[in-house]
């Protein structure tokens, strides 16, 4: 085992999957920094909270099939009860969208996630308010569904905190200390921590405190997603599986007798907790009257703004920075950070403590060095 003096900067579901997997490892002197006061309130904890397997990226596709299978049946151990309500998934399709559709249910078959492709017809008898809709095709995907966010990340910071691991709040970091080449510590308003390794599970800080270290510079773009939830629908069917049109970007679910709805936007944001564009309203609207049109009359109660983190190639940003030695990524997770968590703290333990994890090469930063 591997005794390093670790600091994760950010209590998210990356820092804090990966502060579990670190301590279930044996690593101790393990401390997270949270500049919030509580976890989850940017990107963790204003997500959908939708578990999804079939995915273009088959480096991704694995992560999120690992992610969810442990999701389905949480460890005997596991601190905190965790609601997953396996509803499953509608992803609808047209014209080229549905090929690539298929094709992405072929692989997710492959690697043994339950996927079948359905009619037009088949798939407006589960879902009724799809009948005036316009689309090829859809794939069912039975065993996704829609998890309890916060229940998953406070469990992740309990499993953590009973094997000594520390979660300081309030506390931004102002930079990362560097001394020939190695990382030495981090720099916050109460001072200098010490540290052999530091861990950037920032978030939509991630690119800040990678350039705090002079390491590679990770394009990694903060961009802003808005969600909506309807006022109460008779209608709504809350066994309904969520539905996602991949061609034409709009996804939707049952929420609080009502639906959870969104546009799928995608802005470049600064970094930190983003407004709400009133414009997005209209942006649904005309989407739901093309797409969706016996949604129309639907009435909006509440919306709120969350980030998403992307990398220019769409892959997460997992491993040792080849330029500092100490410095860990584990970052641009682009939305699939509640589905892939635990997979994701598991590859990033197992680099950190021996140096090798699965699939691994597909996700280092060194792919951005020029």
């Amino acid at each position: 085992m591997v005794d390093l003096l670790c600091v994760i900067i950010g209590a998210g579901f990356a820092g804090a999957a990966t502060a579990y997997h670190l301590a279930r490892r044996g690593v101790s002197d393990i401390l997270v920094l949270e500049q919030e006061r509580v976890p989850g309130v940017h990107s963790s904890g204003r997500n959908a909270a939708m578990v999804r397997q079939v995915v273009s990226d088959p480096a991704i596709a694995r992560l999120a099939r690992q992610g969810a299978s442990f999701l389905r049946c949480l460890p005997g151990d596991w601190p905190v009860p965790v609601l997953f309500r396996q509803n499953g998934s509608l992803l609808l399709g047209s014209g080229d969208g549905w090929k690539k559709l298929m094709e992405d249910a072929g692989l997710a078959r492959q690697d043994g996630v339950e996927a079948e492709c359905w009619s037009e017809e088949k798939a407006k008898e589960r879902v009724g308010v799809l009948q005036e809709a316009n689309f090829d095709g859809a794939v069912w995907c039975p065993t996704d569904g829609v998890v309890d966010i916060h229940a998953l990340l406070t469990g992740y910071l309990k499993g953590a905190a009973a094997l000594g691991v520390e979660v300081r709040y309030g506390c931004s970091v102002m930079g990362i200390e560097v001394r020939d080449g190695q990382v030495s510590g981090v720099k916050t308003a109460d001072g200098v921590i010490r540290a052999e390794a530091v861990i950037n599970a920032a978030g939509p800080w991630a690119g800040v405190i990678g350039k705090f270290a002079g390491a590679v510079d990770a394009p990694l773009r903060p961009c802003r997603r808005h969600l909506f939830v309807s006022a109460s629908l008779t209608w709504v069917d809350p066994t309904w599986p969520f539905v996602w049109d991949v061609s034409h970007d709009l996804y939707f679910r049952p929420e609080s007798g009502g639906l959870l709805l969104c546009p799928c936007d995608q802005d470049e944001v600064a970094p930190g907790d983003p407004p709400v564009d009133d414009s997005m309203a209209e942006h649904l609207a005309e989407k739901i009257r093309r797409f969706l049109p016996q949604m129309i009359d639907i009435s909006i109660k509440k919306s709120w703004a969350g980030i998403r983190t992307l990398s220019a190639d769409g892959r997460f940003v997992i491993g040792w920075d080849p330029k500092i030695e100490g410095f860990f990524w584990v970052a641009g997770l682009g939305g699939h950070g509640v589905t892939t968590s635990y997979s994701v703290g598991a590859l990033a333990a197992s680099l950190i403590t021996d140096g090798v994890g699965e699939g691994a090469e597909e996700f280092s930063v060194a792919r951005f060095m020029a």
